[in-house]
This record gives C-alpha cells, sequence and structure tokens, in this order.
C-alpha cells in the first residue's frame, strides 16, 4: 500500500511501486537485473537488466495514475533519451560492458483504472550521439 505524506514523496512512492512490477516483469521474461535506479550526473537508469541473449537493457519505466492521463511511453521525450543515454555509456564503461550489445526500453505502468497493466516497448529508441559527445 502507498501511504501519503507530501507529493513528492508520494509520487517517489509510485515510481518504485511502478519500478519494482517492472522489475518483476522483466524477471518473469527470463532477464536478469544488474542495477536499479543508476545515477550519473543528472541522469537515472531505472532498470539495467540483461536478457537471455545477453543484451542489455536499459529500460526507462514511466507509470499513470490520473484516469485524464495519455500513455506514459509518449512522456520519454528527447531530452529524457540524452539523460539516460549518457547514463547508460557511464554504466558501460564502468561496468566491462564497452563491447556489450545493448538497447534502450521503456516500460509503461498503467494504473489509471486501479489494475496494473504493463506495456514493454523493446528498442523504443536509439542513440543519436556518439561516445566522445557525452
Amino acid at each position: 500500500m502507498i501511504s501519503s505524506k507530501s507529493k513528492g514523496s508520494y509520487n517517489k512512492q509510485k515510481g518504485h511501486f511502478a519500478e519494482l512490477h517492472a522489475a518483476a516483469f522483466l524477471c518473469r521474461k527470463g532477464c536478469t537485473i544488474l542495477a536499479r535506479n543508476y545515477h550519473y550526473q543528472n541522469g537515472e537508469l531505472d532498470i539495467v537488466a540483461q536478457n537471455t541473449k545477453g543484451v542489455i537493457l536499459f529500460v526507462e519505466v514511466k507509470s499513470v495514475w490520473d484516469p485524464l492521463a495519455g500513455n506514459p511511453a509518449s512522456r520519454v521525450n528527447f531530452k529524457k533519451q540524452f539523460q539516460v543515454w549518457k547514463t547508460a555509456v557511464h554504466f558501460l564503461h564502468f561496468h566491462g560492458g564497452q563491447n556489450q550489445k545493448c538497447r534502450f526500453d521503456v516500460i509503461s505502468v498503467d494504473m489509471r483504472f486501479g489494475k496494473i497493466v504493463l506495456k514493454h516497448y523493446p528498442d523504443a529508441f536509439v542513440a543519436t550521439r556518439v561516445i566522445p559527445e557525452c
């Protein structure tokens, strides 16, 4: 159950709840969770996982709770994609994965109607910059 203290704290709890369900979803698909909430500068990787084929997944989790809100995955804009990419480059550099196959996924967690509905978007976006630009 999610308690309500302050709005910021409540939003953080909702985000943690959504990420927990997204991580469990990935585990059920056979993925291994390598990291959660990995931070670098102004970026964060919600989930870093490795699938059964050895591909590293950088997963952005977005949730929606308001019945009037739209698809949460649509909030992964260019700025957010750049932050995720930059943090992913840092993760790969410091965790021996420079030559690893990887991709950027989004998992939306829809809680608008009192039921958890997860939608996985593999290869949701691609990197548009080269490493020296980070």
